[in-house]
């Protein structure tokens, strides 16, 4: 969790790009993400992911590829820093468009990265009582990682937005934007290559 991962660089990126309001509607995402993941454990549908190697690798693939269209994304943005069409990027456009944006990268993101079922499913388990409940107890585990990820998630996005007046000059931006959108491509080719090789 306290480790940067894909949700983390697509809040730092939307940060950037946007204000710390940004952050926070992306971590919104990610944790409804989260959220949706914990569901599908306790229905016992991440298990069945997580025994089809195929299936596994495929949504790992598709997340990947999103990744990497995001990645692609804040290049294409680095390349119009500047322009009236970067302007539109830069978190000046329409609030409902930007708002529902940032809540879909950030949900897409998190939901595109199956490991994430697989811990609702082979970790959390081990920390449930044997004579409790264990869909209350493992929904509360859920909520318990819910939680501290919407927390490091906004404080990554409070200490980048903090040094945003001086990142937000149109030299800073273009660099941060290409190492933003390298560094979502080069994740995302990774991830697209280790769902192909089963790694």
């Amino acid at each position: 969790m306290i480790i940067p991962g894909a949700d983390t660089l697509v809040v730092v990126r939307n940060t950037l790009s946007g204000d710390f309001r940004s952050a926070v509607r992306t971590t919104v995402g990610v944790c409804a993400g989260l959220v949706a993941w914990a569901l599908m454990s306790s229905i016992g549908l991440a298990t069945a992911l997580a025994a089809s190697p195929t299936l596994f690798n495929l949504l790992r693939a598709a997340g990947a590829a999103y990744l990497v269209y995001l990645g692609v994304q804040a290049l294409v943005a680095a390349r119009r820093t500047g322009t009236p069409d970067a302007a539109r990027q830069t978190g000046r456009e329409a609030p409902p468009a930007r708002s529902g944006r940032d809540w879909r990268q950030g949900a897409l993101t998190s939901l595109g990265n199956p490991k994430v079922g697989v811990f609702y499913t082979s970790l959390l388990p081990q920390f449930i009582p044997a004579d409790g409940s264990s869909l209350s107890s493992s929904l509360l585990l859920a909520a318990i990682h819910v939680a501290l990820s919407f927390l490091s998630l906004l404080a990554y996005a409070a200490i980048v937005a903090r040094m945003g007046d001086v990142f937000r000059k149109d030299g800073w931006r273009r660099v941060l934007e290409t190492v933003a959108g390298a560094a979502l491509v080069a994740v995302g080719l990774w991830l697209m290559a280790s769902a192909v090789t089963g790694i």
